[in-house]
């Protein structure tokens, strides 16, 4: 009788244990796909940029990977939603007075590139 409670208690433990697990490695996924990190370089090539736009850019850069990475770290879903927008809105406001209007739809078309391949829902 106590091989068979200690067997079940194992199993129990092993399954807690997996479950655990699991959770912690979406935990890990999520963090890492909202962390977004922008090589100003080539973003600066891309987009022809200036060398006084290059700065106003990586410093709205900056702000927006360490706010979505925050965002990653929502329990709620409909509240990382919202802080995802509210976080594209800022960047796409700056940036937009930042670049030039062909500058500016590049820029766009490449941001959107990018959250639909990390799996961002907006």
């Amino acid at each position: 009788m106590k091989k068979i409670i200690l067997a079940v208690a194992m199993l129990l433990a092993t399954n807690i244990t997996a479950i655990a697990e699991d959770k912690n490695s979406n935990e890990i996924n999520m963090v890492e796909a909202y962390d977004i990190k922008v090589n100003i370089n080539s973003l600066a090539k891309c987009l022809g940029l200036s060398r006084d736009q290059i700065g106003s850019v990586e410093d709205v850069q900056k702000i927006f990977s360490e706010c979505l990475k925050g965002a990653a770290f929502c329990d709620s879903e409909e509240l990382r939603k919202k802080m995802v927008n509210n976080v594209i809105n800022y960047d796409l406001k700056h940036m937009k007075y930042i670049l030039t209007e062909e500058q500016y739809r590049k820029y766009l078309s490449l941001l959107n590139a990018t959250l639909n391949n990390r799996g961002i829902e907006r």
